[in-house]
């Protein structure tokens, strides 16, 4: 069975636009905060591979290991992390992005995911709503990762953002 993704969230953050921009430079860190992520494969320049935990209920025999893969773009400018899928890599077409935005106190940081999970096994007794149940389970895991998110921002100390260059050693 397909089942359709689409998550979209705002929330604010107490640091600026440009602190949270810093924290995408560091792709591997913000993208592992995501819950039930088991591995983040490098597959060579701003592209990865995601495979996840059991995301489900096996209960009621509605899990599926989701694995997909997914090319990074950050635009400083536009203040956007932007993902695209990566075709034929895992059992899902997932894409979306991060934008930011100055607010009064900080920063908006809005998300947005939409997507398709493919081959879920799903008992037919469930089909009518395994869509609902499975989306309801991204989101709360997209909630989670999003305070992750605000959290990681609020304790980066401020004179110690990630930087864009590597430091020789």
């Amino acid at each position: 069975m397909k089942v359709q993704l689409s998550i979209e969230r705002s929330l604010p953050v107490p640091v600026s636009a440009n602190e949270v921009l810093a924290l995408f430079d560091d792709l591997e860190t913000t993208i592992g905060r995501f819950p039930k992520l088991k591995k983040l494969s490098h597959l060579g320049g701003k592209r990865y591979r995601w495979d996840m935990d059991v995301i489900g209920s096996r209960i009621a025999n509605i899990a599926h290991n989701v694995s997909y893969g997914a090319e990074y773009h950050i635009n400083p400018q536009a203040g956007e992390l932007r993902w695209t899928a990566l075709p034929d890599v895992g059992n899902a077409r997932i894409e979306g992005a991060f934008r930011v935005r100055e607010a009064a106190g900080g920063a908006t940081l809005s998300f947005q995911v939409r997507g398709e999970l493919h081959d879920v096994p799903v008992p037919l007794v469930y089909r009518l709503v395994a869509p609902a149940f499975i989306q309801g389970k991204f989101t709360a895991l997209v909630d989670r990762f999003l305070e992750q998110t605000r959290t990681a921002l609020q304790e980066a100390p401020a004179t110690k953002k990630p930087s864009r260059k590597k430091a020789a050693g």
